[in-house]
């Protein structure tokens, strides 16, 4: 009679084991779950502010910025000589490029 309540016991005592590995089991593919939902969010986030920062960063959008802000194209260019600490004026690029549209 002790052995079968050993065996008993030992049966009754895997079986709890069991049940609660497969609970936390269950509750860790769970948790995985929401997190790669999360992670592909993010991810998909992630990628359209980079598009959002690529389209800002445009020469052509970042001088339309700067002309909406008051930024204005030098008329005449300055340029400074360190060797002599001089500074001569010179006309280039900046001069010749056409503004933007308002």
């Amino acid at each position: 009679m002790p052995f079968v309540l050993l065996v008993l016991g030992m049966l009754g005592g895997g079986l709890i084991c069991l049940l609660v590995i497969n609970t936390t089991l269950g509750a860790s593919s769970f948790r995985l779950t929401q997190l790669q939902q999360r992670a592909a969010t993010l991810a998909r986030q992630e990628q359209s502010l980079q598009q959002q920062v690529s389209a800002l960063q445009a020469p052509a959008q970042v001088e339309k910025l700067a002309y909406q802000l008051g930024m204005r194209p030098q008329e005449q260019l300055h340029f400074l000589d360190l060797r002599t600490r001089q500074t001569t004026a010179g006309t280039g690029p900046a001069a010749s490029r056409s503004r933007p549209a308002r």
